[in-house]
């Protein structure tokens, strides 16, 4: 590829915001990826475990689920549905024993063949003394017996007699035994009444195998998995690894020979980076045009994310409460505003959960932490009250601290560790936006309210310079900040910039300070030796002196830039005007300043700060309405000479910003030189003051 071109890439902004996407993604990943992809070990069945492993998630024991749902079913009792016809059949078969008893009695036979014949008709399971016995016993005894046993066997259809369970059973038993040996028969025909009716119970109440299935099935929907919870030791140091181990070490996916679990991790990671990348991008672009297209500002708010998250890696496992949670709203609010800082904190929320393992009471800190932030530091314009707001920081989030211990009942002695954690966690934050925001400023180019208050100290060097060998410039300068300052402040502009912009806006003038009037003690005036084009030439170079002397002092771009758009391309109107009445042959191009035109709101501001003063003063002693209309008049004329073309002011903007001026200059009744104003015709009417620009 041709040098040129990969020149020409490397300058892209485009490949540059890809870039600096690509390393916060690359940076974020790899601060995340141990926090997500717990450590593996190398670990077989019998083999002594090197320390105690714990479960870096919660999920299901599935063996010991298994165990407990088994325990459950088999304390479940079996379901019976009742059934009397075996014990009705038992009934109709005693009936036809003493039935058959009695015809058996009548009969010419053998006592044997007797017995057999019955044994057989009715299959009983009894000795063949009682047959016999019950053979010999006299009809009116026998009667008696048939029908004790009979109603007896009745009686059981009450009874829940269990299929294939013993002791209902022998309760049915005891029941009949009972009203057995209660009745009046002799003793043996009790014992042989009692030994026959075992041969008659029978079970009514028989296992219902549908109900039981499903009672069996209901249980299991009922049984409470074991869960092997996060941070539970899943086998420990010095313990012999079992089959068991292996199975769960497994499922917790903390075995090197596991690789499979880690990919929904890994998924889950890139797609938790990429959004938060993606929500940055969106907003930057949709809501601040001004850091998306500016690639220094742009690489600044996803370094700070990064560093940010580098932070909280770095000091987390001192303790979550230690985390500098005010680091990232700090620093942003102080070199953006705290629009920005609010969102990009609110998103790093998403890192912070990853990092802490969605430790809520870490979260919920970091929120609150954050919120504070971005409310203490909004407006401050001084380190010691950057400082302030640190530790202030830090106490009030010490007091969720107290109120969350005492909510949930945590140790007093671990509440006020937390407590000073969280303390020094607010002076950290502190510590390091005030260390590391110079960097900044240097590094890429930012400006905080800082730099701009350390600016704007009367005793900087080069205030002083302008002061000593300009007072008038000085004094000028001053006024045109006060007014900045109120306009830039009435349209939601930076204010504080504005008025540091203009503290500066003229400090090329040093160079040759008695060119221009303000400064001119006498009335001598060095212009009336010059060519009208020569003198035009020096007003001119006062804004080229200025950067080069913005550059010596090393003041931010940003004032630069003011210093660069104060006047735009106006035309030197006086010098202009002069050699149009002396007749010579000119060109109205090499009488303007060379630009460029005003882009920042804040230079936009200064141009027309500048010259209202400037005018104003020029008149002498002035009414309301001179100053009404005197703004009116050069407002409009840096409108129509397109001084405001490329500016991002609106007309509200531009109707606030005189009404600003009308305020404040109505205090202001400075006298100054008054210059001539061309009209069409190149005559002198009225006043100006570019001569003294």
């Amino acid at each position: 590829m041709n040098p040129f071109n990969i020149q020409k890439i490397l300058k892209d902004e485009r490949f540059l915001r890809f870039s600096v996407l690509l390393g916060t993604f690359i940076i974020l990943f790899a601060l995340s990826v141990n926090s997500v992809i717990p450590q593996k070990y190398d670990l077989k069945e019998g083999q002594v475990s090197p320390a105690d492993i714990k479960s870096p998630r919660d999920f299901i024991d599935e063996n010991a689920t298994k165990e407990k749902i088994q325990t459950a079913i088999a304390n479940i009792p079996l379901q019976y549905s009742k059934n009397n016809d075996l014990q009705r059949d038992a009934i109709n078969k005693a009936k036809q024993f003493f039935d058959l008893i009695k015809d058996m009695k009548v009969r010419d036979e053998s006592e044997e063949n007797k017995v057999d014949y019955i044994k057989a008709n009715l299959n009983l399971m009894v000795d063949d003394k009682i047959i016999l016995y019950f053979l010999k016993l006299d009809s009116s005894k026998l009667d008696e017996a048939s029908t004790l046993l009979t109603k007896g066997l009745s009686d059981l259809l009450n009874l829940e007699i269990l299929q294939n369970d013993d002791e209902s059973f022998n309760d049915a038993y005891d029941y009949l035994k009972k009203r057995i040996l209660e009745s009046n028969l002799e003793f043996t025909t009790k014992n042989s009444l009692l030994t026959l009716s075992k041969n008659f119970i029978r079970p009514n109440m028989f296992i219902d195998v549908k109900k039981t299935n499903e009672l069996q099935e209901l249980v299991k929907k009922q049984v409470e998995p074991v869960y092997i919870r996060k941070n539970q030791v899943i086998v420990s140091k010095g313990q012999t690894v079992t089959a068991q181990h292996i199975i769960l070490l497994n499922k917790a996916g903390v075995l090197k020979n596991n690789s499979k679990s880690d990919v929904a991790n890994y998924i889950s990671l890139i797609l938790i980076i990429t959004l938060t990348e993606f929500l940055v991008l969106f907003y930057l672009y949709k809501f601040k045009n001004r850091v998306y297209f500016d690639i220094n500002k742009f690489t600044l708010v996803f370094l700070i994310l990064c560093l940010n998250t580098v932070l909280i890696a770095a000091t987390k496992n001192i303790s979550l409460y230690v985390i500098p949670v005010a680091f990232m709203p700090i620093i942003l609010t102080m070199i953006f505003d705290h629009e920005l800082a609010f969102f990009i904190f609110s998103i790093s929320i998403l890192m912070l959960a990853i990092l802490t393992k969605f430790v809520i009471e870490a979260l919920f800190i970091y929120l609150i932490g954050g919120l504070l932030g971005v409310i203490f530091v909004h407006n401050l314009h001084d380190r010691s009250n950057v400082m302030f707001g640190g530790v202030l920081i830090g106490f009030l989030n010490s007091l969720i601290i107290l109120s969350l211990g005492l909510i949930l009942g945590t140790e007093f002695t671990q509440v006020f560790i937390n407590m000073s954690y969280t303390i020094a966690g607010g002076i950290f934050s502190a510590v390091l936006a005030i260390g590391i925001m110079p960097i900044f400023e240097q590094i890429f180019d930012v400006v905080t309210p800082i730099k701009l208050m350390e600016l704007s100290n009367p005793n900087q060097p080069l205030l002083k310079k302008v002061l000593f060998e300009a007072p008038g410039t000085y004094h000028h300068s001053i006024l045109v900040g006060n007014l900045a300052e109120a306009a830039a402040e009435k349209i939601g502009a930076n204010s504080l910039l504005a008025r540091v912009g203009a503290y500066y806006h003229d400090i090329g003038k040093i160079k040759r300070p008695y060119f221009f009037k303000e400064n001119q003690i006498t009335n001598d005036n060095p212009h009336d030796n010059l060519t009208p084009k020569l003198s035009a030439m020096i007003i001119s170079s006062h804004v080229k002196d200025g950067i080069e002397l913005a550059e010596q002092y090393k003041l931010p771009n940003i004032i630069k830039q003011i210093i660069e758009e104060h006047h735009g391309t106006t035309l030197i109107k006086y010098f202009y005007a002069v050699a149009k009445k002396n007749g010579e042959d000119i060109d109205a191009e090499s009488f303007r300043y060379s630009g460029p035109k005003p882009k920042l709101k804040e230079s936009a501001i200064v141009m027309l700060a500048d010259c209202v003063e400037a005018a104003i003063r020029s008149l002498g002693n002035v009414t309301l309405k001179d100053i009404q209309e005197t703004v009116e008049k050069i407002i409009e004329e840096k409108i129509n000479d397109g001084q405001l073309d490329e500016s991002i002011l609106t007309l509200k903007d531009i109707m606030n910003i005189k009404i600003s001026f009308i305020n404040v200059l109505q205090g202001i009744f400075h006298n100054r030189i008054e210059y001539p104003e061309i009209t069409e015709e190149g005559e002198e009417n009225g006043v100006y003051r570019e001569q003294s620009k």
